[in-house]
């Protein structure tokens, strides 16, 4: 009798992302991943400048408060979501709405 509950043949990190991608939680971490990321990739400058990040749904939202600083961020913005779904190794954000 064959259980596949004792089926080994598959690893241990093929099941968890399985299991994540099945639960919707990879895509939750995944967008915490690129939240976080946004001071790494954007630097000092930009990040003294930045109130806020978060990723819903796939949308980056960046709360800035300079508007100079979003108006050359916006000009950036493919260059930045790029960026950020290389660093996260897949495309976790679709978009990035600075306010």
């Amino acid at each position: 009798m064959s259980d596949t509950r004792w089926d080994t043949s598959h690893k241990l990190s093929e099941v968890l992302s399985e299991y994540m991608r099945d639960n919707g939680t990879n895509t939750a971490m995944l967008e915490r991943r690129a939240a976080s990321l946004w001071n790494y990739i954007m630097g000092p400058t930009i990040t003294k400048n930045t109130n806020s990040v978060r990723v819903k749904d796939g949308i980056m939202y960046v709360r800035l408060n300079s508007s100079m600083v979003r108006a050359e961020l916006f000009n950036m913005k493919a260059r930045i979501l790029a960026e950020i779904n290389k660093q996260v190794g897949q495309e976790a954000v679709k978009d990035i709405r600075f306010m």
